[in-house]
């Protein structure tokens, strides 16, 4: 490790960066998008191993601002991190890790997020799982209202009332994203990666509902929805109809448990639904004395074995598909 060097990159370096974690998905076009439209992205955040010119290893910290209650917290989202497979087992996601916990201290993050299978790897460097409730929508016929007028999105004529729209619908949910238009414009560019079908629902003109969905890991995904107080029947068509159009997959997967009454709709329009138990998101306190004064707790709150779980219970937090690094 005496000769390995751990350091950020220059802009110089983003292809050799991309090059890296080709060998990943073997699809560089993947990691691209998020270099090329992600407004957050910095060359000061993107952590490597390296020899020399050759990268080896690479780390990406994402910014995120995340609602609690009516606090935001600022979230360093550690994603992309890839070692070329020649060089494993010398420690160099470790010190890439090490040094990103410093970094994000510096850069004024309070926690981290991550997503990862390797639970007990990521736990000796502090990152904890916590479950997350995702509803697994089985493949099946749905019955449609007809109420209301669904259609595909489109930007230059729908995203101003989206972007209000979503706010409502989140401003009281823990664990959403708040954006601004610049990162919707970018997250629109990658969140599908490649590919999405977005559709809104309309009465009397005006959008009422909206739905987002795209593949993950061979299912059909709901990354993303919302609706107005009493719309629920339209986000039900809305996700009756992006579910009926993925018919070849094994199944939906959803994030519905903060909707109040939807999961009892679907089921009525002839559907099976199950909460399936997810624990591989992972979150870390970066500086506690800082989210105790965004959350007015004190400090020792922060030291529970529970506090996450508290901040984003599972049954009433979302962190959308879409907003994933």
């Amino acid at each position: 490790m005496s000769e390995i060097d751990v350091r950020t990159i220059d802009a110089s370096e983003r292809d050799a960066v991309l090059d890296l974690l080709a060998g990943w998905l073997n699809d560089r076009g993947f990691f691209a998008r998020y270099f090329q439209h992600d407004p957050t992205f910095r060359d000061d955040l993107c952590l490597v191993a390296a020899d020399g010119a050759r990268i080896m290893s690479c780390l990406q910290v994402f910014r995120k601002a995340v609602r609690v209650g009516d606090a935001v917290l600022d979230v360093g989202g550690v994603g992309n991190v890839y070692t070329d497979p020649a060089y494993r087992g010398r420690g160099l996601a470790s010190a890439l890790l090490r040094q990103a916990i410093g970094a994000m201290g510096g850069h004024g993050f309070d926690v981290s997020l991550l997503f990862a299978t390797r639970l007990a790897f990521y736990g000796q460097f502090g990152w904890q799982s916590y479950a997350r409730h995702l509803t697994f929508i089985a493949p099946g016929a749905a019955a449609m209202s007809g109420q209301w007028q669904i259609e595909p999105f489109e930007a230059d004529r729908d995203l101003d009332e989206v972007m209000r729209l979503y706010d409502r619908h989140c401003a009281a949910v823990s664990g959403t994203t708040v954006r601004d238009p610049r990162y919707w414009l970018g997250q629109l560019r990658y969140a599908g990666n490649p590919d999405e079908t977005f559709l809104v629902a309309r009465a009397g003109g005006r959008i009422v509902a909206y739905a987002r969905s795209t593949t993950l890991y061979d299912f059909h995904t709901i990354i993303e929805h919302a609706c107005l107080p009493g719309s629920g029947d339209a986000l039900a068509d809305l996700l009756c109809a992006l579910h009926g159009a993925a018919a070849h997959l094994p199944g939906t997967v959803a994030q519905l448990s903060c909707e109040e009454g939807l999961e009892d709709t679907l089921r009525r329009r002839g559907l099976s639904l199950r909460t399936v138990e997810d624990v591989f998101w992972m979150w870390r306190l970066i500086d506690p004395a800082r989210v105790a004064a965004k959350l007015r707790l004190p400090v020792a709150a922060t030291g529970d074995p529970d506090f996450f779980a508290r901040l984003f219970p599972a049954q009433r937090s979302v962190y959308w598909f879409s907003d994933r690094f």
